[in-house]
């Protein structure tokens, strides 16, 4: 249901068969009506403060991140680790490419966050991967 939702203009999805980095849990290639990659999707499981967190990145086929979602930190701080479920957080990966240049940790949260840009990251190499691979 994930999918679908991070990616609502996708008529079909289809898993990814290749060896993966580390910590990518899950891997798709959304596809429109006719079959052309629109974006691919990662889920991707990295060491929090507290214990695992896990993150959905959709990156499209022009490497750029459509959207990043916070699937699980319910091993974190509610009000610090946690912040990184936020829009305010996530919705700052949105357009970034691989430098992630404009993105910042959440203060007093890094573990957290830095764990999150972690599997953003994780990510990226996944992309690169398929990229190469198509």
């Amino acid at each position: 249901q994930a999918r679908l939702d991070a990616v609502p203009e996708a008529a079909s999805f289809e898993p990814i068969e290749l060896a993966l980095p580390d910590g990518v849990v899950g891997a798709y290639t959304a596809l429109d009506a006719s079959g052309t990659p629109l974006s691919y999707l990662f889920t991707v499981e990295g060491k929090g403060f507290g214990g695992t967190i896990q993150v959905l990145c959709v990156i499209g086929s022009d490497g750029l991140i459509r959207t990043c979602r916070t699937m699980d930190v319910s091993s974190e701080t509610t009000t610090l680790g946690g912040q990184t479920a936020s829009e305010s957080y996530t919705g700052q990966y949105a357009g970034q490419d691989t430098s992630l240049s404009g993105v910042s940790a959440i203060s007093g949260a890094t573990i957290t966050s830095t764990a999150y840009r972690g599997c953003v990251e994780k990510a990226f190499a996944a992309y690169e991967l398929v990229k190469e691979a198509a």
